[in-house]
């Protein structure tokens, strides 16, 4: 289990001078791959994505406090723009291409991610960090099981704090979620994980508009993902979650859920896209496709969800549309759960809200 904790004592300088210091004592300057990178080249219109998630990956093999993160994570997009504009081909970059070496790309976001950390060592530099927001980021905590199978093809994400990550010039607080439920290789979950909060918050509608962001969003997603999967056989279902103030927007394509906990009884916000689900199999035969049973439900005999990213082979039967749902919080909730199809066809809402109420008092 990974947990993100922000700091609540007041002494925020003192908790980021402690990871700085325990970020740059760890370095090793032998090490030319500091973190996982893709195996493809990256694309000028994927840049915003690819630098925050290599930033985070990077700095999150330290716990890094998360109100500190989403301004690390500017600084270094901020001053990576400005260096690939200086010098482009030592980036990795090939203009004829308007792409990016993977390597080389990463090397010089994790560079500037050290020397960042570096520089604000420095106590007149530590000076400057801004305090974390005024409302306490959300405790939140991610897990994963790991090693039972050959292959991982899931992917989650936590961003705390995502305007001052990306220079949204509003004031409100907004905190994003997302479960990535990979198949046919982890291709499709690996890029959602990486791009979909980037073309969310590039929409034109955000942050006027959250509900028409996270549709812009899915489909830019779907289809940019489409264009550079080589093998046209890698989907995700998708659930994310995005916390704007005391609004929740619950946007999700296939059979990966959210729930809500409170007053000791968990609430599901979401309706799996299954084949066999009424409406589902009506626009899936509209379109030519077939329902058929082979051990479950599937469309067109194989995939036995109705709506996801990527799998290019069963578009436009399986579709990257988004449901969304829009809930005013009024305080009383407890927890947010976000989680594949794995952990509900185990868990109903309720058996979770009793476990979680159980740990808490607990006190462990």
């Amino acid at each position: 289990m990974e947990m993100t904790m922000d700091v609540y004592d007041g002494d925020y300088l003192g908790a980021y001078r402690r990871f700085l210091e325990h970020f740059v004592a760890n370095l090793s300057q032998d090490d030319q791959l500091p973190v996982r990178m893709t195996c493809r080249e990256v694309r000028d219109c994927e840049i915003t994505g690819a630098i925050a998630d290599i930033t985070l990956k990077h700095l999150n093999q330290r716990i890094c406090p998360p109100s500190l993160q989403a301004y690390l994570v500017k600084l270094v997009r901020e001053e990576c723009t400005i260096l690939f504009q200086k010098q482009p081909e030592e980036c990795g970059y090939r203009p004829q291409e308007k792409k990016f070496s993977p390597l080389k790309l990463m090397q010089t976001v994790t560079n500037k991610v050290n020397a960042i950390c570096q520089r604000y060592l420095d106590n007149s530099r530590l000076a400057l960090l801004p305090p974390p927001p005024s409302t306490p980021l959300p405790l939140a905590s991610s897990y994963a099981i790991k090693n039972r199978r050959r292959k991982m093809e899931d992917r989650s994400v936590i961003l705390h704090d995502l305007h001052t990550m990306f220079s949204i010039k509003n004031d409100a607080v907004v905190n994003y979620y997302a479960v990535f439920d990979g198949h046919g290789g982890q291709e499709a979950a690996t890029y959602c994980a990486a791009h979909l909060h980037q073309y969310l918050i590039e929409s034109p509608h955000y942050p006027a508009d959250p509900e028409i962001a996270l549709r812009d969003a899915f489909y830019t997603t779907d289809s940019r993902f489409i264009e550079c999967d080589e093998t046209k056989n890698s989907g995700c279902t998708a659930v994310c979650a995005l916390l704007y103030d005391k609004t929740l927007y619950i946007a999700w394509a296939g059979d990966s859920q959210a729930a809500l906990i409170k007053n000791g009884r968990g609430i599901n916000l979401t309706i799996t896209h299954k084949p066999e689900r009424p409406d589902e199999q009506s626009r899936i035969e509209s379109l030519g496709g077939e329902v058929i049973f082979y051990g479950s439900w599937r469309v067109n005999g194989v995939l036995n969800v109705s709506r996801s990213l990527g799998d290019a082979k069963y578009k436009p039967f399986v579709s990257g549309e988004p449901e969304i749902k829009k809930i005013e919080l009024d305080g009383t909730e407890d927890f947010l759960i976000v989680a594949c199809d794995g952990f509900w066809e185990r868990a109903t809402e309720d058996i979770v809200a009793s476990l979680l109420y159980e740990y808490v008092s607990s006190g462990n």
